[in-house]
C-alpha cells in the first residue's frame, strides 16, 4: 500500500514538473484585435507575458484595453515600442509588483 503512494506521489510529481513552465520561461497567449484609425480590417497583435504570474486572459485584457483607449488600465503602466529603438515589441506594459506583459506585430495576414 506505501509503495502505491509513493509511486501516485512520484507520477503527480513528474506530470506537474512536465506542464509547468521553466523559470523566466515567456508564455504565449494567443493574441488580440485591435481596430485602430484610418484602417479598415482590425489589426491582430501576438501577446506574450514575459514576466510574472498573471493569467493570458488578463494580459489580453490589459493590452486590448491600452491599444485601443492609449490608456494604461488601473495599476498598470503601458508603453508602445518603437522600431526606431530597435524594440521588436508593439506595446508593453507592466506592473509595481513585477509582472511584464508584451505585444507583438501587427501579424500579417
Amino acid at each position: 500500500m506505501r509503495l502505491v503512494i509513493v509511486l501516485a506521489a512520484l507520477v503527480a510529481a513528474l506530470t506537474v514538473v512536465g506542464i509547468a513552465p521553466e523559470a523566466g520561461a515567456v508564455v504565449r497567449c494567443g493574441t488580440v484585435s485591435v481596430q485602430e484609425y484610418g484602417v479598415a480590417k482590425p489589426l491582430v497583435y501576438r501577446v506574450r507575458i514575459v514576466k510574472g504570474g498573471i493569467s493570458c486572459r488578463t494580459a489580453r485584457r490589459v493590452l486590448g484595453y491600452f491599444m485601443r483607449k492609449n490608456v494604461s488600465p488601473q495599476g498598470w503602466y503601458c508603453a508602445r515600442g518603437h522600431a526606431s529603438q530597435n524594440q521588436a515589441w508593439a506595446a508593453a506594459c507592466g506592473t509595481r509588483a513585477g509582472a511584464l506583459i508584451r505585444s507583438y506585430g501587427p501579424v500579417r495576414r
